[in-house]
């Protein structure tokens, strides 16, 4: 990748007449601060950001039924709600080798999930890094606490990306920045004591009554789907509990008043159209910030607000940086969404998905206020054939499409996809019914599908599939290891 190149490009990129303005006002370069108790000394802000697993926007705050998430409920209260931010990729390696470096999967040869033996990692693009490194160098302690997942599709990077592993030890650093992971609302496929196979970890202590939550309208109504739902929306109960927890310890600490606190997804949840799918259901993440009093200064923060900016998860870097005093690198692709040096939105959001495991694809979607593109380049293929064989909802709506009980809505999951999908946002959230064949959507049609072409062009997305022998090398060694493992 040539990344003078892009640096050019993303230059013009942002000269729009919104920046204009704002670099005409004279908007503080410094990093997010308040005066500290009087005395006159800077105090940065610590900045926790909770990264949680496989979730889609399933709290109560919105407006999810049969969950219990009081906690993250007030943080959304007394914070802002995003209602349309996404995740560049579907699926997690290529969405976390994105928003840690804040480009595009393919431009850190990460698009595809998992790269294994006989295929090889690569490096980062020379001067490209994980972004903690750029808060590092603005004086912050960088910890990495939680579920220690990085599934990162580059080899590590040869700059340190963490400094410090421990949650009580971190705490005592100022300013800190901490990437708190939770891997609760990922599928465990564990057995109970009742021997049954459970997909998602329990809550007991706030069951989901599965008979009163609500199946997408694309969903088959199957006692598997309802389970599956119920299964996963007690998983975020239960994360919903542990958050709680840290909120305490962090309240205990001294240190809620001096902390910007960010939760958000990492890809949608491995249910019926969700993880895998550039569907609403698998990129759509939830997003919500918190800001202490003492840090809204020349900010338009509004606590208890609901914002429908459109977002991206490349957006963290920047915003992170800019807000730790930070010098944020030409190469990345994201921008300020949140603080005193806020940029505006972009007109579109990219996203992508490509080879999981074995199953080949090539996908891509471009995303507006109202409208949202997806192009199949992999002709011949099913959303179920695609699609995690895992999921139980999935399975038992085949049987129902074999035997012709399914809605028109339903059985496009287990029909050919088609090449191009144009949905309506606004009147069609649920992306039911496809308008790339509507006469009445064609300039729509045309303006998108000449975005994307654009896209893929600037950022080097030129769609190269893997090697077919070295993919079945890789799958045999990897069962082999399988089995070498499951005999210990």
């Amino acid at each position: 990748m040539n990344i003078d190149l892009q640096t050019k490009m993303k230059s013009l990129r942002w000269i729009t007449p919104g920046l204009a303005l704002a670099l005409a006002a004279g908007f503080s370069t410094s990093a997010c601060a308040a005066e500290d108790g009087g005395s006159g000394a800077a105090k940065s802000p610590n900045i926790l950001w909770i990264v949680t697993e496989d979730i889609g926007c399933d709290m109560a705050c919105y407006g999810t039924k049969g969950v219990h998430t009081p906690n993250l409920d007030q943080l959304a209260a007394e914070g802002a709600i995003y209602t349309r931010a996404y995740t560049t990729a579907s699926i997690c390696s290529p969405s976390r080798s994105s928003f840690m470096t804040g480009m595009y999967p393919h431009q850190v040869f990460s698009k595809n999930m998992r790269i294994r033996e006989p295929l090889k990692k690569k490096a980062l693009p020379a001067g490209v890094d994980i972004f903690t490194r750029y808060l590092r160098e603005a004086g912050y302690a960088i910890g990495f606490c939680g579920h220690g997942k990085k599934d990162w599709g580059f080899l590590e990077p040869k700059t340190k990306p963490y400094d410090i592993m421990d949650w009580d030890a971190l705490t005592q650093k100022q300013p800190f920045f901490c990437q708190y992971q939770f891997y609760d609302t990922h599928r465990v496929n564990k057995k109970g004591p009742d021997g049954k196979v459970r997909p998602f970890l329990a809550c007991p202590e706030h069951p989901v009554d599965r008979a009163a939550i609500e199946l997408h309208p694309y969903t088959p109504d199957t006692p598997e789907a309802r389970e599956e739902l119920g299964a996963y929306l007690e998983n975020i109960n239960l994360l919903d509990l542990k958050i709680g927890k840290l909120i305490a310890d962090l309240k205990a600490k001294g240190l809620y008043e001096n902390s910007i606190i960010v939760v958000m997804g990492d890809n949608g949840p491995p249910i019926f159209r969700g993880k895998g799918f550039l569907y609403e259901r698998g990129i759509r993440m939830p997003l919500i910030v918190r800001i202490p009093e003492r840090f809204r200064q020349k900010t338009a923060f509004s606590p208890g607000t609901r914002n429908d900016e459109l977002v991206s998860a490349l957006d963290m870097a920047a915003t992170f940086i800019n807000l730790a005093g930070g010098k944020i690198p030409d190469y990345m692709e994201g921008r300020i969404f949140f603080g005193p040096n806020k940029q505006p939105e972009l007109e579109y959001l990219f996203a992508m998905r490509d080879r999981h495991g074995m199953n080949v694809d090539r996908c891509r979607s471009v995303c507006s206020k109202r409208y949202k593109y997806i192009r199949n380049y992999v002709r011949g293929m099913t959303c179920f054939e695609n699609g995690l064989n895992n999921v139980a909802a999935a399975n038992a709506g085949e049987r129902l499409f074999k035997q012709g009980k399914l809605s028109t809505a339903q059985a496009a999951y287990y029909q050919e996809k088609p090449g191009e999908e144009l949905y309506d946002l606004e009147k069609d959230p649920f992306e039911l019914n496809n308008l790339a064949k509507d006469p009445a959507h064609q300039k729509v049609l045309a303006k998108l599908r000449v975005t994307l072409e654009k896209w893929t062009e600037r950022t080097g997305d030129d769609g190269e599939l893997e090697d077919p022998a070295a993919l079945a090398e890789m799958e045999r060694l990897f069962n082999e290891f399988k089995r070498a493992r499951q005999k210990k």
